[in-house]
C-alpha cells in the first residue's frame, strides 16, 4: 500500500504544522500554559514587591500578565514562522510517499528516503497525520492526498509507528 501527498509548503502549511505540534505536546509544554505560568509569576512578583495602593498593583499586575501571556504566545509563533519562511523550500511543492518500506520525499530543493524507524511516533488529527522524532516534524495534511485515503494513511502509520489520535 502506498499513500502519496502533494504538499504546498506555504504560510498556511507552517502555521498548521506549528499549531498541531504544540497541541500534541504534554499540557505543561503547550505555549499558552508556559506563558500563563510566566505571566502568573511575573504578576505575583510585581504585586508583592511594589509599594503602591492595592488597586494600582492589581491593575498593573493584570496588564503585565496579559502582555506576557498574549505577547509571548504571539511572538513565539511569529518567530517560528519567520524561521520557516526563510527556508529554501518555502513556496515550493513537495511530494511525499508513505509505503510499507518508509517515506520518500522530493521537491525542488530536497530528495530523501527514510525508514519508518526514523519516525517512531505519529499523531492522527482530524485533518492529517504528524510524524515525529526528536527534533523532526513531518506534517501530512489530508487535503494534500494525491493517492490513497486518510484511512489508508492512518492504517499505514499505525502499523509502522506508535500512533495516537487527537480530535
Amino acid at each position: 500500500m502506498e499513500v502519496t501527498y502533494k504538499i504546498n509548503i506555504n504560510e498556511s502549511y507552517y502555521r498548521t504544522l506549528t499549531d498541531r505540534y504544540y497541541r500534541q505536546r504534554p499540557f505543561i509544554f503547550r505555549l499558552p500554559v508556559q506563558f500563563g505560568i510566566l505571566a502568573l509569576v511575573g504578576a505575583t512578583a510585581f504585586g508583592l514587591f511594589i509599594f503602591a495602593p492595592l488597586g494600582t498593583r492589581v491593575v498593573f499586575a493584570l496588564v503585565i500578565a496579559a502582555s506576557v501571556f498574549f505577547g509571548g504566545v504571539a511572538a513565539t509563533k511569529w518567530g517560528i514562522y519567520q524561521r520557516f519562511r526563510y527556508r529554501a523550500d518555502f513556496g515550493a511543492t513537495a511530494t511525499v510517499t508513505m509505503s510499507e518500506a518508509g517515506l520518500d520525499a522530493s521537491g525542488p530543493h530536497v530528495q530523501g528516503k527514510w525508514d519508518w524507524a526514523a519516525y517512531p511516533s505519529a499523531v492522527r488529527y482530524p485533518d492529517g497525520i504528524m510524524l515525529l522524532r526528536r527534533g523532526v516534524i513531518r506534517w501530512l495534511p489530508d487535503s494534500a492526498l494525491l493517492v490513497g485515503t486518510p484511512e489508508e494513511a492512518t492504517a499505514l502509520a499505525r502499523s509502522r509507528s506508535a500512533l495516537r489520535e487527537l480530535t
